[in-house]
């Protein structure tokens, strides 16, 4: 027997990488919004809780230890 795709499986199919690209960007947003306002972020590691500090955060992103956009690098 071949089942065939319904449309809105189709459209929900076409649609998960602009849902996926959202999700990213708003993680982003809320993760060095806590960290601008000197928050640690806990995460899970190997199974155990750790607590990232703001400056961790923000090189996590390519941004310097108080969250602005480093420098271009010259050479």
């Amino acid at each position: 027997m071949v089942k065939t795709e319904s449309p809105l499986m189709a459209k929900m199919r076409a649609l998960r990488p602009a849902m996926e690209a959202a999700h990213e960007k708003s993680t982003r947003e809320a993760l060095l919004e806590h960290a601008r306002l000197g928050f640690d972020i806990c995460e899970s590691r190997d199974g155990k809780v750790v607590w990232i500090p703001p400056a961790e955060v923000f090189a996590r992103y390519g941004l310097d230890e108080f969250g602005r956009p480093l420098p271009p690098a010259t050479t």
